[in-house]
């Protein structure tokens, strides 16, 4: 059978980024919370998505309809030796359980390499954004770099 998956138009798709490094302070161990960090939207491959607004380290549905969309975010970050950090997506503030991903950051600042993916329906304007946690304790979180990126799934 013929692929016919786009002929009704283009893909909604975003991606942001962070190279630069930030310092993300931990009230309470193991909550997730927002980086605080602004990341810098790629306006070059986007389609029906912007930066978020609610948080800046998040991608926004513009499109003006409901889509399933695929994410995919990372962090490189560092608390220091023995430090339990996680990721996790969050849908308007929610956090999504199910895209939690842990690693352990470790002496002489070893970077902990955090990483998740989900499919997550979003109507109009919401928004997705990246959550980091010191899940051991409330050493603060060096950031390094990160991004978040988010294409249709189309069927």
């Amino acid at each position: 059978a013929e692929n016919n998956y786009y002929i009704d138009g283009v893909s909604v798709r975003g991606q942001a980024s962070r190279m630069t490094a930030g310092t993300i302070n931990i009230a309470t161990a193991g909550a997730y919370v927002s980086t605080g960090l602004t990341a810098t939207f790629d306006s070059s491959t986007a389609q029906g998505m912007t930066l978020g607004t609610t948080d800046l380290f998040a991608l926004k549905n513009t499109s003006g309809a409901t889509k399933l969309l695929r994410f995919y975010a990372s962090l490189d970050a560092t608390a220091g030796n023995n430090h339990v950090l996680g990721i996790k997506l969050a849908k308007n503030g929610t956090p999504i359980d199910e895209t939690e991903c842990r690693a352990y950051s470790a002496s002489g600042n070893a970077i902990a390499k955090l990483a998740t993916n989900w499919m997550i329906s979003m109507a109009a304007n919401d928004e997705v954004s990246v959550r980091i946690a010191n899940i051991s304790d409330t050493t603060t979180i060096n950031f390094q770099r990160g991004r978040i990126v988010a294409a249709e799934v189309r069927s």
